[in-house]
């Protein structure tokens, strides 16, 4: 389980579903609030400095992840750079956008990752 959240958070290969990046930022931002809070009131506001490391690397490797299952590269993500409408298009292709379907340069759908040859699909 450690080494599937290890993974989830810090790593840039692969793909992951719009779900598990829905469920990886809001988690993130979870943990990341609570522990800002506890540093900032425990220690003062410069403690928790440490933490930004760690928030910018894993919505960095959901934002990858997520950008290899829309069969994307990584540089995409330097829209981020152009005021105001590329954070808008990033999170747009990022949240809502469905992934290729079926395997990519990137590795296997997502979707897919579960299913066997018994398994049926239905077209939709």
């Amino acid at each position: 389980m450690a080494r599937k959240l290890g993974r989830l958070f810090f790593s840039f290969r692969g793909r992951i579903t719009r779900s598990t990046f829905w469920t990886g930022v809001l988690a993130v931002g979870f943990v990341f609030v609570v522990l800002l809070t506890f540093l900032e009131t425990t220690f003062g506001r410069r403690s928790s400095l440490v933490l930004y490391p760690f928030l910018l690397w894993s919505l960095a490797s959901l934002a990858v992840r997520r950008l290899h299952d829309r069969g994307r590269t990584p540089a995409w993500l330097l829209v981020l750079l152009v005021p105001l409408l590329g954070p808008l298009l990033a999170a747009f292709e990022l949240a809502f956008r469905r992934g290729t379907p079926g395997e990519n340069q990137y590795g296997q759908d997502p979707q897919d990752a579960g299913a066997d040859y018994f398994t049926v699909k239905t077209p939709g």
